[in-house]
């Protein structure tokens, strides 16, 4: 209740000017639930979220930043559930599908697989180099992590305190595994798939299945600390063995086995979205969206409403583009 209490007073919009944001801003989570002595049950199952969600443990993110996510969620329990929750939907073929549909509507205006090298810009005109070629316009939309804008080339560069934001607004860091069977066989025992864990490298499972014909699908949110580094046969061993902790010897007999490390991509580093420390939201929060020139910010990390999320995305798409419609008039 106490961390509700607090969700309730963030200022979404404007996290910094929320009641007590300095205060709130300037301890971890980790450290504010041992001050109110919080029980070593609940410390166990908020790591666990955090590394969900974030890719970091409690002591390495803002108590604002915390609260604030959560509340552009709808709270933990929308945050987290399956059933009616964030978590319901997956997609089958991957969600990158959607992309890849919705560029074959727009045609050759849509460049896939070019990586932005350079921008440079004037008042009033942006020149973008891709490995695709050059394109202009009078304003470019930046639709990168916050931490990856510093990864292109920007002439002339942003104020400082817009490279200070980037290196204050870290990725987080997750790996997923995900072991494919025949059939989803541990819904014979009656059992959903989901489960949580304070043992090992996979904390927090969920049943991907296609179908209930088949083939059956585990997916195992895992720590990479320590489990990325392992050869592949050590890693899929590691995690198949808690697959088998949880749903039975069974499991450690895949048709087919795959962990996603995402640290080692190029374009999508670390953990789902950006993990903030404390002192990152007061101090550079408001320039988080804020255009430079003809620079405009997107991303699901400027996002007021489902921050972190695909749904957080495309609403920072309307609003980036809101904000362009409005510069050119």
């Amino acid at each position: 209740w106490q961390f509700e209490r607090i969700m309730r007073g963030v200022n979404l919009a404007e996290p910094w000017s929320s009641p007590d944001a300095a205060k709130l801003d300037s301890v971890s989570l980790g450290s504010w639930l041992r001050s109110i002595k919080a029980s070593s049950g609940s410390r166990d199952l908020m790591a666990i979220m955090t590394r969900v969600s974030w890719g970091a443990e409690p002591d390495e993110l803002s108590l604002l930043h915390t609260a604030r996510y959560v509340k552009a969620a709808g709270g933990l329990n929308r945050m987290l559930d399956t059933a009616g929750g964030a978590q319901q939907e997956h997609f089958p073929g991957g969600t990158h599908e959607m992309s890849v549909r919705m560029a074959a509507e727009l045609g050759d205006r849509i460049r896939l697989g070019a990586a932005v090298s350079r921008i440079e810009w004037s008042d009033d005109a942006v020149a973008v180099t891709s490995s695709a070629g050059t394109v202009e316009g009078q304003r470019a939309v930046v639709t990168v992590a916050p931490a990856q804008r510093l990864d292109i080339d920007i002439a002339p560069a942003p104020p400082i305190e817009f490279q200070q934001l980037a290196q204050r607004w870290p990725q987080g860091a997750l790996t997923k595994s995900y072991a494919a069977y025949p059939r989803p066989f541990w819904r014979d025992s009656g059992l959903s798939g989901q489960s949580l864990s304070d043992r090992g490298p996979v904390f927090i499972t969920f049943d991907v299945s296609p179908d209930a014909a088949g083939p059956g699908i585990l997916l195992g949110f895992t720590d990479p600390r320590g489990f990325d580094s392992l050869p592949p046969e050590q890693r899929r061993a590691a995690a198949l063995a808690d697959f088998a902790e949880i749903f039975g010897p069974q499991a450690l007999d895949p048709i087919d086995f795959l962990d996603q490390r995402w640290g080692a991509e190029t374009f999508a580093p670390g953990g789902p979205t950006a993990a903030v420390p404390p002192g990152s939201w007061t101090q550079f929060g408001a320039l988080l969206r804020r255009p430079v020139g003809p620079l405009h910010w997107a991303g699901t990390e400027t996002a007021d409403e489902w921050t972190g999320f695909m749904d957080g995305a495309v609403r920072s798409g309307h609003r980036a583009a809101d904000e362009v419609a409005r510069s050119l008039n």
